[in-house]
């Protein structure tokens, strides 16, 4: 749900060296057969925004197997539309989402291809969605580079299990020298479940969350009244840091072994996090009723009450859970 760092993701994308040189994103957030209605949508002019809104609400209904109710996204397809708007056809901005297919349409969908769904390897499809498109852009574009945005461990240079290989190792082992990946900065995940997610199904659960390196990054840039600043994880006593952004195995790695450089955007209590879209369920109650209903009874669960759905109809904007301790957690070290 951060919505500060797709503020500096659209900051990049509309800049003029993205938009002669770049040109591309892909996305791990919306269905890869979603693609052409997308693509479709940000390079659209309407004439009204009352047009424009009905058109991206009806987008981000069918962008995923699920209720995606994070506002980030929706957001920025609106303003990725808007920025196309204004652009020559060979600077417009191209999105490619890459995730899984969805099931079938929601008239035909069933139990069983909510269970198939989560059986297939995610990462590795993926993978390929973005390498066979890229490769193709490589032969045709003149813009021969892309940006990926992926979520977590999704974006490591390296898998920590055996059996399910993340879509950032899949594409460096791919492209060598020519794969870059680098970390936002945002709040740690811990091994523990936050207690009002207990009873949600094991892959929908948020964990509670620390700072990196128990607040001492946060520390170093709030003394040196940093608020904004990349570099390279090479060369950077940073890079040398254990990562302790996956805690569910023992490794040994450190930041520089799985990114290949970092960016510290903005202090943690000037992050937001923010969910819901306007009327995103209205006049669709019955169909999003039913896709919870199958997704939830896949995962073995109860679907949700039909007024948890509705409240994804209101927007709400919040600071970081536990905001107080993660800031404690990073003055405890300006004390002396």
């Amino acid at each position: 749900g951060e919505i500060t760092q797709y503020d500096l993701i659209y900051d990049i994308v509309s800049s003029p060296y993205f938009e002669k040189y770049v040109g591309n994103i892909f996305t791990e957030v919306g269905a890869v057969d979603q693609r052409k209605n997308i693509q479709n949508f940000i390079n659209s002019k309407f004439k009204n925004q009352k047009e424009k809104t009905e058109k991206q609400l009806d987008i981000y209904r069918n962008i995923s197997f699920e209720l995606w109710e994070k506002t980030n996204f929706y957001d920025f397809i609106g303003k990725l539309n808007s920025l196309n708007s204004t652009l020559s056809k060979n600077k417009k901005i191209n999105l490619f989402v890459s995730d899984k297919r969805n099931p079938n349409k929601i008239e035909t969908q069933s139990l069983d291809e909510f269970k198939k769904y989560f059986k297939s390897n995610r990462d590795e499809i993926m993978a390929q969605n973005i390498i066979k498109t890229f490769d193709s852009i490589q032969k045709k574009s003149k813009r021969k580079k892309a940006l990926v945005i992926m979520n977590y461990r999704h974006a490591f240079s390296k898998s920590f299990y055996n059996d399910e290989r993340n879509t950032g190792a899949i594409l460096k082992e791919k492209y060598g020298r020519n794969f870059a990946n680098i970390l936002i900065n945002n709040a740690c995940p811990t091994n523990q479940v936050k207690d009002d997610e207990k009873d949600k199904p094991k892959v929908f659960q948020n964990m509670t969350e620390v700072l990196i390196q128990d607040g001492k990054w946060d520390a170093s840039f709030k003394i040196a009244k940093i608020e904004n600043v990349g570099f390279d994880f090479q060369g950077s006593p940073f890079g040398k840091d254990y990562f302790d952004f996956f805690s569910y195995t023992n490794h040994k790695e450190n930041y520089q072994d799985i990114f290949t450089g970092f960016i510290f955007y903005l202090p943690i209590e000037k992050l937001w996090e923010s969910y819901g879209i306007k009327d995103i369920v209205n006049g669709h109650e019955d169909e999003m009723c039913k896709k919870d209903s199958l997704l939830m009874k896949s995962l073995g669960k109860e679907p949700s009450p039909k007024s948890e759905i509705m409240g994804n109809n209101k927007i709400e904007i919040e600071k970081y859970d536990d905001l107080d301790k993660l800031i404690l957690m990073r003055d405890q070290w300006l004390k002396n």
